[in-house]
Order: C-alpha cells, then structure tokens, then sequence
C-alpha cells in the first residue's frame, strides 16, 4: 500500500514542478524613481525620488541560461571545513561580504533568461550581444532590495525551475554510455 502512496506523491510533486515551471514566478521589489513636477511657474523643475514597485517573472531558463546561471554557482564557494574550525558568525559574515553580489547576480540572469541576449542586425544578419548595462541594473537592485529570507525561497525555486532533473536525463540519453546502447556480440578478433 506504501508504494502506491509514494508513487501518487512522486506524481503530484512532480505535477507541481510542471505547473510552477509553465507558469513561471512572479515577485516585486519596491524602488525609487525621479520624478519631476514644475515649480515656479513651470519655471524650474523639481526633482524628488518616489517609491514605486517593480514586478518580475522567473521563467524556466533556455540552455544557455542555464550555462549562466551554472557559471555563478560554481564560483560560490563554502570551506566547511573552516566555518566548523573558526568562529562560524565570522566565516558567516565573510561568506556574505564575498557572495552577496554574486546572489544578485544569480538572481538577475534568472530575471534576465534569455532576454540578456539582446539581438541586433549586423550586415545583414542577426548577432546577440550581452546587455550587461541591464544585467548590472538588476543586479543592483536587487543586491539593494533582496533581504537573506526572501533570496532563499527565490533561489530555491530557481533551483526548481532549472529542472536540472530532465536536464541530466536528457544528457544520460545522448550519452554514448546509455542503456539502450547496443551490445556487441562479436568481440573484437586481433589476428
């Protein structure tokens, strides 16, 4: 009875993957903008910053997302070893003056997805170049506005919606190695 249990838990976990995944996640963050308003009979313009919110979708990243992201990952490093020898709230506070942008910047290529390769005509043909002013924009932002709370639980699903699952199946079924290969009968005869 056990297995038949497990096996409609696997399903509606994996239902709930599915649909985050299709639907995507949406967040806001509150920012400031300039706005002006005339003073002085219109005379002279004065500028003050207003709270505004500002909406994002992370969708399931495009390989070459994917790569992005899993370049950030890899640089984000934590020596165990040390945080269990040293005083951990000191290894802690390190960690995050060293990763924090990094988050960031996670978070933002995943904002980003493909859209971070923006297209433009180039002697007749379409090149993609890097829109590293926007990718620095959000990065900002949300290095500003991002509380350790709320990046865990976008990180998380981050993690989700990567589905590196179906990914690592994907990459075993192209393998030369893969199950289904044919197994040769002959052996190879050196004469």
């Amino acid at each position: 009875m056990e297995d038949k249990n497990d096996i409609k838990q696997l399903e509606r976990e994996r239902a709930e993957l599915n649909a985050l995944i299709n639907a995507g996640y949406e967040f806001e963050v509150e920012d400031y903008e300039v706005k002006s308003r005339p003073f002085f009979f219109g005379l002279i313009k004065k500028k003050t910053p207003v709270k505004i919110t500002r909406s994002f979708k992370i969708k399931e990243p495009t390989l070459g997302t994917l790569d992005r992201l899993s370049r950030e990952w890899i640089e984000l490093e934590i020596d165990e070893k040390r945080l269990k020898d040293e005083d951990p709230m000191k290894q802690a506070r390190t960690i995050a003056e060293k990763h924090s942008k990094r988050c960031a910047k996670v978070l933002a290529l995943a904002v980003l997805g493909s859209e971070y390769l923006a297209p433009s005509v180039h002697l007749g043909s379409i090149v993609y170049h890097e829109n590293k002013k926007r990718l620095d924009e959000l990065t900002a932002l949300f290095e500003r506005t991002i509380r350790p709370s709320r990046l865990y639980r976008l990180i998380t699903l981050i993690n989700a919606m990567c589905n590196l699952g179906d990914f690592m199946h994907s990459i075993r079924l192209m393998s030369v190695n893969r199950t289904t290969a044919p197994i040769r009968i002959e052996g190879n005869n050196v004469d």
